[in-house]
């Protein structure tokens, strides 16, 4: 086991932060972020949201890491999903303010009667970044329990089915997860290359790997060297993974890693979500800025929920 209480509120903390950071930019361009660039964490904006306010990326690794342990009590996390929805539950400030159209349906369908692993979607539409975003426990939980890599994989291609079900979706967690596995064994910045090659064989050799060709730019040997220019961020999973793991490439500091992602524009939060829990495994809970941790909102609700979630799975 590589995973330890320190690489975990690493990896959250560092997904939490990520979040709070880009929150005030999401839906702005990149025109726009070029002109006037973020620089700190910063408060109102887009949803005019006190400094320090992470989103529903947040909520769902917490819904997640809340309900994740041995009894893979996959209709446990829908409910902890439903009730950060209908009450607020898991959230900074007691309300849902953000929420992606395929996870609300696939919500929809749960509550309708639907079972957990047959309520995401699985048409080529719903390939967006909500599962993604909220996938980093995949991989903690994985390392803990000593899963095989093809093992881990499989867990996190089933927990993006209970919303986004589609093999893109599935595969970009699954890429995200060996990523995440190799950083929590080597926290340097070679294990990036290493969970990519890790993630290419398992999708050569394993079955219902159907979406893994749109991922080829990412498994090349040339990806670290594209040109900023060549490399996109918007609410497509494919983009946001790929997004996250250039600025990853890209950075010497957590919190340069960040504002990368965050100045690329659109969906700011989920891009520095996503690359925050990587960029927290590499550079630590240490790494983070001071001022940011000091900043965050309800630190005290993840440290309890990151507590529980050693308990139940002896970290």
């Amino acid at each position: 086991m590589n995973v330890t209480l320190k690489k975990l509120q690493g990896s959250v903390f560092g997904a939490a932060i990520g979040d709070a950071v880009g929150v005030p930019f999401e839906f702005r361009s990149r025109e726009e972020m070029m002109r006037c660039p973020a620089t700190g964490m910063t408060g109102n904006g887009t949803y005019h949201m006190p400094i320090g306010t992470w989103s529903d990326d947040t909520t769902m690794i917490l819904c997640t890491l809340d309900r994740l342990d041995e009894s893979m009590d996959y209709d446990g996390i829908m409910r902890a999903f439903l009730s950060w929805v209908e009450k607020g539950e898991y959230t900074p400030h007691g309300s849902c303010f953000d929420i992606g159209g395929t996870t609300r349906r696939a919500l929809e369908n749960f509550a309708r009667g639907a079972e957990p692993l047959r309520s995401g979607l699985d048409d080529n539409y719903s390939n967006g970044n909500g599962s993604l975003m909220r996938i980093i426990p995949a991989a903690l939980y994985a390392d803990a329990h000593g899963l095989s890599l093809p093992e881990a994989v499989k867990l996190a291609e089933t927990l993006s089915s209970l919303t986004h079900a589609h093999a893109i979706s599935r595969t970009g967690c699954g890429i995200f997860t060996c990523i995440a596995l190799s950083l929590l064994k080597n926290a340097d910045k070679s294990s990036v290359q290493e969970g990519i090659r890790n993630a290419a064989a398992v999708y050569t050799t394993e079955s219902g790997s159907k979406g893994i060709e749109k991922y080829r730019r990412l498994l090349s040997d040339g990806f670290p060297a594209l040109p900023e220019e060549k490399i996109r961020s918007s609410g497509y999973v494919v983009d946001t993974l790929e997004c996250a793991v250039w600025c990853l490439l890209q950075s010497d500091s957590y919190s340069d890693c960040i504002l990368k992602a965050v100045n690329f524009g659109n969906d700011t939060d989920t891009a520095a979500c996503v690359a925050g829990a990587l960029a927290g495994l590499l550079y630590g809970y240490e790494g983070i800025p001071e001022k940011w941790r000091g900043a965050l909102v309800k630190t005290d609700l993840i440290n309890d929920i990151i507590d529980g979630f050693c308990r139940r799975n002896g970290i």
